[in-house]
């Protein structure tokens, strides 16, 4: 139970870069990237919000509507000022791509954007492989910076590497970008708060002195990261064996869930109910954004003991074939009258 170095375990950045940015990276074969293990996914966020703000103290962020509530939380105290940019579209409970892409458009030249690499939260709605393209074309005729934060690697499809596709488009059209990346969900390490925070920079040279002033930032913060969780993810990764039963666990976790969004929206169709639930296949991902009212929500509490946050975003990981019958009948029932 020694202490960590500053910038965490080595041999985890290691094997996380692998993740992200693909087992044969020539990006990792360059060390043109500057990586830190960090406090899971919102730490990863936090170090890199201080590190903007440090380094371009004039700067903002644009942040997706909706996003996860934490991300307000964590660019507000880096006092980094936030803008907001479209992304849902409430009526088809999809993508808004015409919206996202103009508010993509007129933003300054070199903006920071912060974006989902897969699974959006709360949403579940994520870009097409040809979208992200487009995105990414645009995000470099502006000149933008893209901030990928990436807490659900393999939670999305089942497969890591479908799901840090959005990341290669990025790297394949030559962006220099941030990556946070986290534990908690893939591994179901929660409580460990390991995770990764990482900058792709110009060259070697750069990415030694950006490591070093994330580490500056990071000592007076919490001085180093915890051993335990980071001990099980090198272990886990660097033995093939180990690696192999993992994306196989992965796999059979996300497919349960996948497999649940189908029931449900079967068994809704069953009852007979007036509304649409495509979208809850559509979505991808923990969560399906139901599209349901707050008042909806607190009679499925009040009525029925389900609960669920008022924004009507279901945890599809609480779904199981044995309620998944229940929270249909109920569903139906505060949805029906609509």
């Amino acid at each position: 139970m020694e202490y960590l170095p500053m910038g965490g375990s080595i041999k985890t950045i290691e094997e996380s870069l692998k993740l992200a940015y693909g087992e044969d990276s020539e990006l990792i074969k360059d060390k043109r990237i500057a990586a830190v293990q960090a406090l899971s996914g919102t730490g990863a966020c936090r170090l890199f919000a201080d590190f903007q703000k440090r380094f371009l103290p004039d700067s903002q962020i644009y942040i997706p509507t909706p996003t996860w509530s934490n991300h307000h939380n964590i660019w507000r105290d880096a006092q980094v000022p936030q803008k907001s940019f479209t992304y849902y579209h409430p009526e088809s409970r999809g993508l808004d791509f015409s919206g996202l892409m103009n508010d993509i458009k007129n933003a300054p030249d070199g903006s920071f954007f912060l974006l989902h690499a897969c699974a959006h939260n709360p949403t579940g709605v994520d870009p097409t492989e040809e979208q992200w393209r487009e995105i990414s074309h645009l995000f470099k005729v502006k000149k933008h910076f893209p901030f990928f934060d990436m807490a659900y690697q393999g939670f999305a499809s089942g497969d890591p590497e479908r799901d840090a596709k959005a990341i290669r488009i990025f790297l394949e059209d030559g962006h220099q970008i941030g990556c946070a990346q986290s534990y908690a969900k893939n591994m179901g390490l929660y409580g460990q708060r390991v995770g990764c925070l990482s900058i792709l920079c110009e060259d070697e040279m750069q990415a030694v002195a950006v490591k070093s002033q994330l580490q500056q930032i990071a000592r007076p913060m919490y001085s180093n990261p915890p051993v335990h969780g980071a001990l099980v993810v090198s272990i886990i990764l660097s033995d093939p064996e180990l690696k192999s039963l993992w994306l196989k666990e992965v796999k059979g976790m996300a497919d349960r869930i996948i497999g649940m969004r189908t029931a449900l929206k079967e068994n809704l169709e069953k009852l007979g109910s007036p509304l649409s639930w495509e979208h809850i296949t559509n979505q991808i991902g923990m969560f399906c954004y139901s599209g349901m009212t707050p008042e909806q929500v607190d009679r499925l509490t009040n009525e029925f003991h389900i609960y669920m946050t008022r924004n009507g975003r279901i945890s599809m990981a609480g779904v199981t074939t044995g309620n998944v019958e229940y929270l249909a009948n109920a569903i139906h029932e505060v949805t029906k009258s609509k």
